[in-house]
């Protein structure tokens, strides 16, 4: 890794860290809004079901696969519920609310992340039950359990593992959607380990084919932060292109995660421009961000630079 990026790595993912965690609540926080947690019902005790039976019919194998997923899914859905669970409760305790603090609050965190270790490696074995199982790897099903096995092994803090599903996935299920989101979680994680050459590559790949633009704006904003991190100026413009490429998208919905990446690509744009880019081009440049959100950008930006070169020097008086 070039000796610049080894230098900024450390505080590029440290700022980028604290964004995710917010998202990650936000995301967690939506899907529950929308359901997910209600769709599972009560958590299954029979562990991950019978696996498939050679001989088996293709209906009865299909059913076999929709079963263990659905199980599946209603334990990870139990997990993201003690997820939003222990981030409202160290809210609270950093607010000092009663109940999140001291020995009540210490219990409280303790038997939640207790049952976050139980659900977690139930929910380990759900998934891989219908993944590895030989009868089910043609099974609808097994892309998005591939997705969700390699989420729940990084949850549980095995990096090692979730790369390796997530690159079987991108493999053996290359035209699914879920491997275009296995591509975006790989560049997350090469990101993380200060691979920045391999984020920006899985990021191009998470790029390809018709991502949808929820998926697009992540991808190109975790590209621009692994560009800006490699440094040098042929970076630095293609990081400008990345935030650039989310503005053209058009805004999401407020209030959702991707909305939150609208606005810091606006405004590291105008940020990395102001500070990097060619002044004389920036009218061409900005045009290329749409109608609008173009002229406002360019107009920010130039209001920047001019504060960054402050006033010029004063003319000597004539004697």
């Amino acid at each position: 890794m070039p000796g610049r990026a080894a230098r900024e790595h450390g505080s590029l993912t440290e700022r980028r860290t604290a964004a995710v965690r917010r998202l990650a609540a936000l995301a967690a926080l939506a899907a529950l809004a929308a359901g997910c947690a209600a769709r599972g019902g009560e958590v299954p005790g029979t562990g991950a079901g019978a696996p498939a039976r050679a001989g088996e019919t293709p209906n009865a194998i299909e059913a076999t696969a929709e079963r263990l997923f659905r199980e599946a899914e209603s334990l990870a859905s139990r997990r993201r519920v003690i997820g939003v669970q222990l981030f409202v409760l160290d809210e609270a305790a950093q607010a000092g609310a009663a109940g999140a603090t001291g020995e009540r609050g210490a219990a409280r965190r303790e038997a939640l992340e207790a049952e976050a270790a139980r659900v977690q490696a139930r929910t380990v074995a759900a998934y891989a039950a219908l993944v590895d199982a030989p009868a089910l790897r043609a099974a609808t099903q097994r892309p998005p359990a591939l997705l969700g096995l390699a989420r729940a092994l990084q949850d549980s803090g095995d990096r090692r593992g979730a790369e390796a599903r997530l690159r079987q996935l991108a493999l053996e299920h290359p035209a699914s959607g879920e491997a275009l989101e296995a591509h975006l979680a790989l560049a997350n994680l090469a990101f993380a380990a200060g691979r920045l050459d391999e984020a920006v590559s899985a990021c191009d790949a998470a790029l390809r084919g018709a991502a949808p633009h929820a998926l697009r704006k992540r991808a190109l904003y975790v590209k621009s932060w692994a560009l800006r991190g490699l440094g040098g100026g042929a970076a630095t413009d293609e990081a400008m292109r990345a935030l650039r490429a989310i503005v053209q998208l058009g805004p999401a919905r407020a209030g959702s995660p991707e909305a939150a990446i609208d606005d810091a690509a606006e405004r590291e744009l105008v940020e990395l421009y102001a500070a990097h880019g060619d002044l004389d081009q920036a009218r061409a440049f900005f045009a290329g961000a749409g109608d609008r959100a173009g002229p406002r950008l360019l107009g920010e930006v130039e209001a920047r630079a001019a504060r960054l070169r402050g006033p010029g020097p004063l003319d000597r008086p004539a004697l």
